[in-house]
């Protein structure tokens, strides 16, 4: 059993079982400090203000309560509807509570590998939510193909709905940026003589 932490889930591995169980970070200390905060200043309108902001909002008080929440049941929802080939397939959420999804090995490659060939896979989309798509951390390799763990995000969601497929068929795991510059660098000579 391995835990590792993001920005609003906790995730429990089972190796033996090749499942992942995601339980959402719920800050409610920090909400109660936000919320008393506001009280405590008598402005009504700033906490009328940190109730508007969206669940997206870090800081904000949904989002300090609900990010994690809303993270988790906006991939059980997507993989559900969708069934994108990119995505690891999120078997089960008990209304955001915690997802069990599958595990399966880890991405090695390194950060400008992933992302530059990402870039040029999604025509720069991946700049949308670059804090996704980044970190290898966030991708596994099921059966040889690239697949993405944390897709919690709507914006995510977007980029995997539109490039998805195309990823899961065209990924070159043996994909080198350092060669690719120079694959460049050589054509344009020779394009420049």
């Amino acid at each position: 059993m391995k835990f590792k932490k993001g920005a609003d889930r906790v995730v429990v591995l089972f190796p033996f079982l090749r499942i992942a169980v995601k339980f959402p970070i719920i800050r409610l200390w920090l909400a109660i400090r936000l919320l008393y905060r506001d009280i405590k200043s008598g402005k009504w309108e700033r906490l009328s203000k940190d109730w508007s902001w969206p669940i997206e909002v870090r800081g904000s008080f949904k989002g300090l309560l609900f990010r994690g929440l809303a993270a988790n049941w906006g991939e059980f929802l997507f993989y559900w509807q969708i069934h994108n080939p990119f995505v690891q397939p999120t078997y089960f959420s008990l209304f955001g509570l915690f997802n069990v999804q599958r595990a399966d090995e880890p991405c090695l490659l390194k950060d400008e590998d992933l992302w530059c060939q990402l870039y040029e896979l999604t025509k720069g989309q991946v700049f949308d939510d670059s804090h996704h798509f980044v970190n290898p951390r966030n991708f596994c390799f099921s059966n040889g193909k690239l697949r993405m763990l944390d897709y919690g995000s709507r914006k995510s969601r977007g980029i995997i709905a539109r490039h998805g497929a195309k990823i899961v068929e065209l990924f070159n795991p043996a994909y080198c940026w350092e060669e690719e510059k120079k694959k460049l660098k050589e054509k344009r000579e020779q394009e420049a003589n």
